[in-house]
């Protein structure tokens, strides 16, 4: 799970952890299922999100661009089967891919 591939190779979501210092204040809204509005005054800001690898760079990638120019820290934690099944059942999600 730590490199967040399934059981079937299919990227999987993980729980990110952005630091973010410096760069303009700014306001993300990413579609619900990636997190809460991400608001960063322009100092530090700590954000969660839960998505794929290439969700998670994507938001990065435009955080210190140009047009916001931030420092970023990207972390992800290592999920256990039991997280993952807790995680799921919050989400109102199936343990089994093929039940949904």
């Amino acid at each position: 799970m730590a490199k967040g591939i399934d059981r079937n190779g299919i990227p999987s979501s993980m729980i990110w952890t952005f630091v973010i210092r410096g760069g303009e204040p700014f306001e993300l809204k990413v579609t619900g299922k990636l997190g809460p509005v991400l608001n960063h005054g322009g100092a530090m800001t700590v954000w969660k999100m839960v998505g794929t690898e290439e969700e998670a760079a994507s938001i990065e990638s435009m955080v210190i661009g140009p047009l916001i120019g931030a420092r970023v820290e990207r972390h992800t934690e290592i999920e256990t089967e039991d997280m993952i099944a807790i995680r799921n059942e919050r989400l109102g999600r199936t343990a089994d891919p093929s039940e949904e």
